[in-house]
């Protein structure tokens, strides 16, 4: 793909690199073979899940490297009212109090769709190139097998991806240094 020298993480780096590397190699064995169409379609999808992993480590790496800090809302010491305290839409479910603390979210707690926004928001992604990776981590997503595969897996969206990757790592190394 591209320098990834700024990646500092050297194990991080260099799964990286072997990752893109099997993706080439990959796609090179799709032009060389007759498959059946469900292998090829089966293989881009491992090339989308290979290609938004990769999109999410950079995101993450980025991320850890700006320090930068997600909040969400968490609810302590939640107490719930007298039954006779109703609300007018919810009536059949307990009102209860509680104190509102903005806490830290761990790092592994964070999605590739945190990071997504967090970044869109800080003006640090365009809001087409985040549009653009959220809908191939829906094409990712179709690896649960609990999730309907509506969409096809072609050769375009595998492109389409690698473009992205691409971008993800061109674009990275300046927005470092952004603050």
């Amino acid at each position: 793909m591209s320098d990834l020298e700024f990646i500092k993480n050297e194990d991080l780096r260099l799964t990286l690199e072997n990752s893109n590397e099997y993706i080439y190699a990959v796609l090179e064995n799709l032009k060389k073979n007759e498959q059946s169409e469900l292998y090829k379609e089966e293989t881009y999808r491992v090339i989308i899940l290979y290609v938004i992993s990769a999109i999410e480590a950079v995101l993450l790496y980025f991320y850890k490297e700006r320090e930068e800090k997600m909040e969400y809302l968490d609810y302590k010491f939640v107490a719930p009212l007298p039954k006779n305290y109703i609300h007018s839409e919810k009536n059949s479910f307990p009102v209860v109090i509680a104190v509102q603390e903005k806490v830290g979210k761990e790092d592994h707690r964070i999605g590739l769709n945190d990071l997504v926004t967090f970044f869109k928001n800080k003006k640090l992604i365009q809001p087409k190139t985040a549009s653009q990776i959220l809908e191939l981590n829906e094409i990712r997503n179709t690896f649960h097998f609990s999730k309907p595969r509506t969409k096809k897996c072609s050769l375009e969206h595998v492109e389409s991806a690698l473009k992205l990757l691409l971008h993800t790592i061109e674009k990275a190394p300046a927005s470092l240094k952004i603050k």
